[in-house]
């Protein structure tokens, strides 16, 4: 059998003997490489994100045509974990409510930001942990159906291998000055993809 799918099958399944004890937490630090999707991303030197084009102030481009917003913040880290610190290496793509999915499913895009997570959605795309609340529903990064490899490496970024409090950070340098001292940043934010 393929080394690749090997050490695949045995992460994945050692995560879903984590996730199934009721914890969320990663299993030991895993090899890039070993997984084929994030292997490819590397080879191509670029990781494509889509996200919704105004979506303010979780994702929107300002007055200079910069992406900003909380996703956007989101996004980077992505892509410094993937492929380094170099910005050239993330390539945001815009997706609309509409054609997210169908951008995912032709390969335009490798992971997609700012969309629920949920049952109905569960049909159409892979969700990781959630990084962020939208009222009552949660918002995870998706990947194209199918693609575990990716959906298990972005739960580990989310749950292990982001800085302690990575997402009150993006809180306080995205949103805080827009939303101020009225509204609780744990009313958005979800650390280590833990709902509380």
């Amino acid at each position: 059998m393929n080394k690749h799918i090997i050490v695949a099958l045995l992460f994945a399944a050692a995560t879903v003997s984590v996730f199934a004890e009721g914890s969320q937490e990663s299993p030991a630090p895993f090899n890039d490489h070993a997984l084929a999707v994030v292997h490819r991303i590397h080879l191509r030197e670029v990781v494509r994100i889509g996200i919704p084009e105004d979506n303010s102030p979780f994702s929107y481009q300002d007055a200079a045509g910069v992406w900003q917003g909380y996703d956007v913040y989101f996004a980077r880290r992505i892509a410094k974990e993937i492929l380094d610190d170099k910005p050239k290496r993330l390539r945001f793509v815009p997706v609309t409510s509409g054609n997210w999915v169908e951008q995912l499913e032709s390969d335009q895009v490798d992971i997609a930001l700012g969309f629920a997570s949920g049952p109905e959605q569960g049909d159409m795309a892979e969700f990781a942990l959630p990084y962020r609340r939208a009222g009552e529903t949660l918002i995870a990064p998706a990947v194209r159906k199918g693609d575990g490899e990716l959906q298990l490496w972005l739960n580990d970024v989310i749950n292990r291998r982001v800085e302690d409090d990575f997402f009150h950070k993006a809180y306080e340098a995205t949103l805080r000055r827009i939303n101020g001292n009225a509204v609780d940043p744990d009313t958005v934010v979800i650390e280590r993809g833990r709902v509380n």
